[in-house]
């Protein structure tokens, strides 16, 4: 089977301060031992290994991976997938997409659920899970997803984007972050073109707010200089808004409002929000907040 990979991929390069991903985990722990290894250095691996989901990784700067099945007599088979994806936004962006909530002290955040843990620290997203929940394989996918975390020496930081959200009304870990215009539908759907000009040197987050009985969802983007700010909200307005906007806004054919603006080197953007007075304030948060320079935490 030939496989065609649509994302760019770095060759495989070892981290000398954290050594081999194998490295990082152990052959055995609390009587639990490694059966299986899977090595996953190239694209064809990934798509091999998962049945749907490689497309993911992929876009989230995929280096290597490798996944490792642990087993005990008695006990459901637990199976940790370990990504090197280039950068800490990759792999803070991938756990973006699998958190419900972040209820775990591991790493850098973490999500719990039963059967499974998912966290990410650095470059690196972690996946431990198996396919029941019982307390003693629950126990150990915590016990080895401390293991990595020490493992694991280094800390990344979270993208500045971040910090640019306002918090009112924000859903709680509503938001995403990517930077592959594929993941631009995620919440609500905008366009299936990559209108907004998103590629590997821009960061992009997608967030969902509270809008009365409905939601409102906020796109942010930030590009290298506002040159192609510009140029990417001029193909945007030109979709959505031929005609202009009304003091930044706009009412939509299904009712809806949508408010754009533009400033620096950051585009932001809401969409079905449930009236004008909505739309406005939200962008105006965001507004403000990257005009008066917002917090960079991280």
């Amino acid at each position: 089977m030939k496989f065609v990979c649509l994302f760019q991929t770095d060759p495989m390069v070892t981290d000398p301060d954290t050594g081999s991903l194998a490295g990082m985990l152990p052959p055995d722990l609390l009587g639990w031992n490694a059966v299986k290894t899977i090595p996953l250095a190239v694209p064809a691996d990934l798509y091999s290994y998962m049945d749907g989901g490689a497309e993911l990784y992929l876009s989230y700067g995929f280096r290597e991976a490798i996944s490792r099945t642990y087993v005990k007599q008695g006990q459901p088979e637990v199976v940790v997938e370990l990504y090197d994806l280039s950068e800490p936004r990759n792999a803070f962006g991938v756990f973006s997409h699998a958190r419900e909530t972040e209820n775990l002290h591991l790493g850098q955040g973490a999500c719990s659920i039963p059967g499974a843990v998912f966290f990410w620290k650095d470059k690196y997203y972690i996946s431990i899970s198996s396919w029941e929940s019982a307390a003693e394989s629950d126990d150990f996918t915590l016990a080895l997803g401390r293991h990595i975390d020490k493992e694991i020496t280094r800390t990344g930081n979270i993208p500045d984007l971040v910090n640019l959200l306002p918090e009112e009304g924000l859903v709680p870990f509503g938001y995403l972050y990517f930077h592959h215009y594929v993941w631009l539908n995620s919440y609500f759907y905008i366009t299936d073109a990559n209108l907004f000009k998103i590629d590997d040197g821009t960061n992009a987050l997608v967030a969902r707010y509270e809008d009365n009985d409905q939601r409102r969802y906020l796109l942010l983007i930030e590009y290298q200089d506002p040159g192609t700010t510009g140029e990417a909200f001029a193909a945007f307005a030109k979709e959505f808004f031929p005609g202009g906007l009304s003091e930044g806004c706009v009412r939509m054919k299904d009712g809806t409002w949508l408010a754009a603006s533009h400033s620096g080197n950051v585009l932001a953007a809401v969409f079905n929000a449930s009236s004008r007075e909505s739309a406005g304030r939200l962008l105006t948060g965001v507004l403000k907040k990257y005009q008066t320079g917002y917090p960079k935490k991280n």
